[in-house]
């Protein structure tokens, strides 16, 4: 009982300092969506770390938000042999997440320049790490300049830590799992890919297709045309409509979990309580001639 009053205490204080846009859209989960107004007031907080996570180091080089660390998306994400990737293992995520300087206790504020494509991985990972205090920058680095906000091109240098994961399987689904719970009127499946990938016209596998039952909501979908996320309203409209509910398990889905975990994060802000990523994928799923595959 205490460790649950203790939590729900946390996320009050947290909901509290960050405010803003983010708490006035009606998310259910608020503390996980940054604005550019809250970041620039907390900038010097010891207790924040900020992700760089755009796709070339030279980006960051040029010119990134004051404090910010470069991370790379194929550092949380492990390729396998064969074609995807999966989360590294635990001691791998504790080595990483120590050398940004992070604990159990640090508040991480992810962002790119795609909208949050690659900050969300980094969200889901944290995500299954055990990690609570995480957000993604509401439209990353783009609308930070454009509102004229100041850049830095020194490398920010943070003191190494010890991090202790946690592992929240619950998050991850595995192809075997899916296969399994199939049909049941508990699951939603979400493919974040395009419609020419759902139907099977663009093939990036031994077959085209879809996993059977999925809803095709591509991820671009949650986001506004300046790359911020839509209304709690307007996503809502939007899962609901295609069967999407909170009800339900829901499982995101791309070609390797990239795309669908901005999908993922856009579930965990609305407050989804059962939202899993199938890290595998449609690399997996399909690649192998075992698993159904509908069009």
């Amino acid at each position: 009982m205490r460790r649950m009053v203790m939590a729900g205490v946390a996320t009050v204080t947290l909901l509290a300092a960050i405010g803003g846009t983010a708490l006035a859209a009606g998310y259910a989960n608020p503390q996980f969506l940054v604005e550019t107004d809250w970041l620039i007031r907390h900038l010097n907080d010891r207790d924040l770390r900020i992700i760089d996570m755009r796709d070339r180091l030279e980006e960051y080089a040029a010119g990134h938000i004051p404090g910010a660390v470069y991370l790379a998306v194929n550092q949380i994400r492990r390729a396998l042999k064969e074609p995807g990737f999966v989360i590294p293992p635990d001691y791998e995520l504790e080595e990483i997440l120590g050398q940004l300087g992070i604990t159990g206790e640090t508040m991480v504020v992810a962002y790119d320049d795609q909208g949050g494509l690659n900050a969300s991985r980094l969200f889901y990972t944290l995500g299954y790490a055990g990690h609570g205090k995480m957000a993604l920058l509401n439209g990353g680095l783009t609308k930070w300049v454009a509102e004229g906000r100041s850049l830095a091109i020194e490398v920010s240098r943070v003191a190494k830590t010890v991090y202790r994961v946690h592992p929240d399987t619950g998050r991850v689904a595995s192809g075997r799992w899916i296969a399994a719970n199939l049909g049941k009127p508990n699951l939603a499946l979400v493919d974040a890919r395009s419609p020419k990938e759902f139907r099977g016209e663009d093939v990036r596998a031994k077959r085209g297709g879809h996993i059977p039952g999925a809803a095709n909501i591509e991820w671009t979908q949650n986001l506004t045309a300046d790359k911020t996320f839509k209304s709690a309203d307007e996503l809502l409209n939007l899962y609901e409509k295609a069967g999407v509910t909170k009800d339900k398990t829901t499982v995101t889905y791309c070609q390797t979990m990239h795309r669908a975990s901005l999908s993922y994060f856009a579930l965990r802000l609305l407050g989804y309580p059962d939202v899993r990523g199938y890290d595998r994928s449609w690399s997996e799923w399909g690649n192998d001639p075992a698993l159904l595959v509908e069009r």
